[in-house]
């Protein structure tokens, strides 16, 4: 396990770029916010990592997200849903369907840059059937300018051997897509486009109600 803490001057400046994130993001629907993601056109697929190396990571990832299968768990450790249900664009040349689902961040896990497999800063939920929130998966997150002020221009987060993506440049301005380095893990609900795919093919946002 990999674990990288932040000095309290960068911890600083990532909880700041933190409260940007937050406040700069575009509302849709009551009480949620947009979590773009449409520079995942640029990503493509990759699977799971060698057993030899993401094996103890990916076992980590599914005892410390089992807790939050129950939502409510997830909403009184302080995850709180800022993207509402997020589907794959339909649109020419995007390589990706499905959807994302739900994003319920830790705001508290986001501000402090570390790694830890165990404790995700994002929880990842689709509505069943029935109108409750299912886990699907996690998505880890770090600050990208706090993390090389950190680390160096050279080192990049990686969870299970797979690095993180890329801030997503389309995004608005501030919010966390745009400032963070991310990876999604569906350790929840297999995906067909693989484990780490930043949608997944196998899930799909409710149609509203007319």
């Amino acid at each position: 396990m990999k674990t990288f803490r932040l000095p309290l001057a960068a911890l600083a400046m990532a909880g700041a770029l933190t409260l940007a994130a937050c406040d700069s993001e575009t509302p849709v629907g009551a009480d949620h916010h947009h979590h773009d993601h449409s520079a995942h056109d640029m990503v493509t697929a990759r699977p799971a990592a060698p057993p030899a190396v993401g094996a103890p990571d990916l076992a980590m990832i599914q005892a410390g997200s089992a807790r939050y299968r129950n939502e409510a768990r997830a909403l009184a450790a302080g995850f709180v849903d800022v993207s509402g249900c997020v589907q794959a664009p339909d649109m020419p040349g995007f390589p990706w369907t499905g959807a994302m689902g739900h994003h319920y961040v830790n705001f508290e896990r986001f501000a402090n840059l570390e790694i830890d497999p165990s404790r995700p800063e994002i929880l990842l939920y689709i509505p069943d059937d029935r109108g409750r929130m299912e886990l699907v998966g996690v998505e880890f997150a770090v600050n990208a300018e706090a993390w090389h002020t950190e680390f160096g221009p050279d080192v990049f987060p990686e969870v299970a051997g797979v690095r993180y993506d890329p801030p997503n440049p389309n995004a608005a301005p501030g919010s966390l897509p745009s400032i963070a380095y991310t990876l999604h893990v569906w350790n929840w609900k297999e995906n067909p486009q693989g484990m780490f795919a930043p949608f997944n093919s196998a899930l799909s946002c409710p149609v509203a109600a007319d």
